[in-house]
Formats: C-alpha cells, sequence, structure tokens
C-alpha cells in the first residue's frame, strides 16, 4: 500500500465504474454500496461512455479497467483527468505490466488522487483503495509498486545528469542545439558533447543503425521512462507560452 496527500478531494458521493464485463461492474456497485451505502453509482461498458458519463455528472471517482470496446481505458482516462480536475481515478484492470503502469504514469497526473488496483486483489484491498482516493490520496497494489520500483530503478541506472536531463527534454519537444546553448548558456560544441555522452549512455549509434539519434533518442527515453508525456508537456508549455 502506498499513500500520500493530494491536493484535490471529491466533493460528491457520484462515482462511476467503467468495464465492459457486467459481473465486474455489479461487484463495484457492490463495494461502493458498502462503504457509502447513499451513493449513485452509474455504469459504462465503452470507454467513451465512461467519459460521457463523467463529464455529465463530475463524479467523486472513476473506476475505469484497461481494455475495453470502443475507446481503451488509458485514453477514456486521460480525457476524463484533463477535463474533471477533482476526480479521483481507479485503474481496475488484470494488466500490470510495465507497459500499462508506463502509460497510466504518463496519463494521470502526479497531484491527482489515484489507485492502481489489479482485479487479483482482496475486496478488503479494493475497498482501502476506494476510500483513499476518495479521501484525496494514492493506493498502489504491492505488484504494481514493484514495476514502478523497477521503472524507478531503471530511471536512475541511465546516470545523466541534470544538466543532460534537461538537454534532453529540449530536444523532446523540438529545440535545436543552437537554442539549447543559448538557454543553458553553454556554447554549441559543448551542448553537442553532452548529446554524444547522452546518446552513449543509451546505446545509440547513428552510424550502425542510420537512423536520426535525436529522434531515436526520444524514442529509447520515453520507453526507458527517462522522460515521460507530463515533462514535455510542462516544458513544451512553459517554452510557447
Amino acid at each position: 500500500m502506498t499513500t500520500m496527500p493530494q491536493n484535490t478531494k471529491p466533493s460528491n458521493n457520484i462515482f462511476v465504474v467503467a468495464d465492459d464485463h457486467p459481473p465486474i461492474r455489479s461487484f463495484g456497485r457492490t463495494v461502493l454500496k458498502e462503504s457509502f451505502p447513499n451513493c449513485t453509482v452509474l455504469e459504462a461498458d465503452t470507454g467513451q461512455k465512461a467519459i460521457e458519463l463523467s463529464l455529465k455528472n463530475k463524479p467523486s471517482l472513476v473506476i475505469m479497467d484497461i481494455a475495453m470496446p470502443d475507446l481503451d481505458g488509458i485514453e477514456a482516462t486521460y480525457k476524463i483527468v484533463q477535463s474533471l480536475p477533482e476526480t479521483g481515478v481507479i485503474i481496475y484492470s488484470n494488466y500490470g505490466d510495465e507497459v500499462y503502469v508506463r502509460k497510466i504514469r504518463q496519463t494521470v497526473p502526479v497531484d491527482r488522487a489515484f489507485a492502481y488496483v489489479l482485479k487479483t486483489a482482496s475486496q478488503d484491498q479494493f475497498t482501502q483503495a476506494i476510500k483513499q482516493v476518495y479521501a484525496g490520496e494514492v493506493w498502489l497494489h504491492p505488484d504494481v509498486q514493484q514495476v514502478v520500483w523497477k521503472l524507478n530503478v531503471n530511471k536512475k541506472s541511465t546516470q545523466l545528469t541534470e544538466i543532460q536531463q534537461q538537454i534532453l527534454v529540449a530536444v523532446a519537444i523540438g529545440k535545436t542545439n543552437d537554442w539549447i546553448a543559448e538557454k543553458l548558456y553553454m556554447s554549441n560544441k559543448t551542448i553537442q558533447y553532452h548529446l554524444y555522452s547522452i546518446y552513449d549512455k543509451l546505446g545509440i549509434n547513428s552510424a550502425i543503425k542510420k537512423v536520426n539519434p535525436r529522434n531515436e533518442v526520444v524514442c529509447v527515453s520515453l520507453l526507458k521512462g527517462l522522460i515521460d508525456l507530463e515533462d514535455l508537456k510542462n516544458a513544451y508549455e512553459r517554452e510557447n507560452h
């Protein structure tokens, strides 16, 4: 279990349960009613319907499956969190491997009330996750915690310096070496030196692979979790507004 204080808290007792399997939706409704007897539970069997119900009713929290028809739960979650800053999100899924955890980390803002619960969790764990998200906190299934830990270890193991991290993000949002050099008060040659060092640390050899190393370094960095969509969004908005 992982908890941390959050900035936003739910404001009502309306909940949305999104899953394409009726028994799962029924289970979610039962657990919610046990914790909040007077709550209103709305059900969605597709990602698009989950979005529509959420935008219309502004629920305290949404329980979201990942694999759904029409629109998957990750994309649906992204649209909900962008439009409803006070709505908590609980990912309730069979999928807890690295690729899904990474996608969810890139989708849900770090200050959001959030839980990632695997469907192998006990009812007590599910209930605990619901209550903590309702209280504006975070809950992670133990298996998901392990994946997050591994992602963090992998991210740190590359040992990019702070300057190299800044250069990497600048490259990812399309900035030239001249722009980066001016921004960081360095020479163009120094920026190029740092880029070569980053390429070396990430195993990028453009001469052998015949690829554009600037493009590949962005791709590899995203895959390794060195940068994420939140990093790029913040940097892009900061430099273009």
